[in-house]
C-alpha cells in the first residue's frame, strides 16, 4: 500500500513516521526543558565546588585547618556536573565532530547518518544506565561510602543515571527528528 503524489514516488506508508507535528513539538520541549534544567543545575554545582575549593585552600593558607572532605566532594559532584552537560551539549550539537567526509554528501544522506549515529548513542545510553544503576544497587547494598566524608555513593551514581537517561532522550528526539526529514524529502 503506497501513496503516490503525481511525480513523486511515496515511501510505503508502514514505514513512514506517525509522528504529528504537535507531538514531536512536545517532545523537543520536554527534552529541551529536562537537558537545559541538568544543565543549569551543573552550573551550580560547579560553583559550589569552585567554592569550596576556594575555601579549602584559604582555611589551609589562613588558618592551617582545611575543610574535611574536600577531594571527596569535589571528585563526586565532579561526576555529578559531567554527566549533566552531556545532554545539553549534545542538544546543542558542541560534542566534537569529524564530519569533513559526511559534509560532502547530499542533505538527506547527512540526516540518515544523524539518524543512525543518534540510534547508537540512544541503545549505548541505555545499557549505560542499566549498568549505572545496576552498580548503584551494588553500592547501597554493600553501604559503601565516601572515606573522608561518609557520603553514601550511590545518591552520585543515581544523580549520574539522570544525566544518561536525559542523554539518551535527547538522542531519540534526533532519532526522530532526522527519521522525518529524511522520510519527507523522499
Amino acid at each position: 500500500m503506497t501513496h503516490e503524489t503525481p511525480g513523486r514516488k511515496r515511501l510505503p506508508f508502514l514505514i513512514r513516521p506517525t509522528f504529528s507535528s504537535k507531538e514531536v513539538i512536545r517532545m523537543e520541549k520536554i527534552v529541551h526543558f529536562l537537558s537545559r534544567a541538568l544543565h543549569e543545575i551543573a552550573q551550580v554545582i560547579l560553583f559550589a565546588m569552585m567554592m569550596l575549593v576556594v575555601l579549602d585552600v584559604l582555611g589551609r593558607w589562613l588558618f592551617n585547618s582545611p575543610i574535611k572532605g574536600t577531594v571527596d566532594l569535589t571528585g563526586l559532584l565532579l561526576t555529578v556536573t559531567i554527566f549533566f552537560g552531556i545532554a545539553y551539549t549534545h542538544w546543542k550539537k558542541e560534542h566534537i565532530a569529524i564530519d569533513f567526509i559526511v559534509d560532502k554528501f547530499p542533505k538527506r544522506v547527512q540526516w540518515a547518518f544523524e539518524c543512525v549515529i543518534n540510534l547508537i548513542i540512544l541503545v549505548f545510553m541505555t545499557m549505560v544506565s542499566v549498568s549505572l544503576y545496576q552498580n548503584a544497587q551494588r553500592l547501597l547494598q554493600s553501604n559503601t561510602l565516601s572515606p573522608d566524608i561518609n557520603v553514601p555513593i550511590y545518591i552520585f551514581v543515581l544523580l549520574a543515571i539522570a544525566g544518561t537517561v536525559v542523554f539518551g532522550l535527547t538522542a531519540l528526539y534526533y532519532v526522530v527528528h532526522y527519521a522525518i526529514k529524511v522520510v519527507k524529502n523522499a
